[in-house]
């Protein structure tokens, strides 16, 4: 398996979906982020599972809005039970960026409490320079 498992049973993270890794989705998934600019494209059925298609471009950050949005539908998925995998190509930059947002609202840490706790899963996590000040606007939002 080529994820990083980041809350055991319940949220995964990762890079390009390879074939190998659709069984272990298939057993353990039921729900994909896909932050990628194309979208998930499984070997097998679906149906009764979640897969939301986030495309971000690693050239131009999201809105704060953006975030905010995908924070809540994240939630809404853990609170419902799901096990989730979020993933991108790389899984450094994009996914970098969303994890680390996400753990700023769920463990309510600042920016850069959130990228270490998740670097000590993956450490080659590293969010660009213009998707870690918009971290500093998603902080501002959270901590106001």
């Amino acid at each position: 398996m080529s994820f990083v498992e980041m809350i055991p049973k319940r949220l995964y993270i990762g890079g390009k979906i390879l074939f190998d890794d659709w069984d272990f989705i298939k057993s353990n998934i039921t729900a994909i982020v896909n932050l990628r600019t194309k979208p998930d494209q499984p070997p097998f059925d679906f149906s009764g599972r979640i897969m939301i298609w986030a495309p971000l471009n690693v050239k131009v950050a999201p809105t704060l809005e953006w975030v905010i949005r995908l924070m809540k539908r994240l939630n809404r998925l853990m609170e419902s039970g799901h096990s989730i995998l979020i993933h991108d190509t790389i899984g450094k930059e994009r996914l970098g960026f969303v994890i680390t947002a996400f753990y700023m609202q769920k463990y309510r840490l600042l920016r850069d409490q959130a990228l270490y706790t998740v670097r000590q899963k993956k450490s080659d996590i590293k969010p660009p320079a213009h998707y870690m000040r918009l971290l500093l606007q998603y902080e501002n939002y959270l901590f106001r």
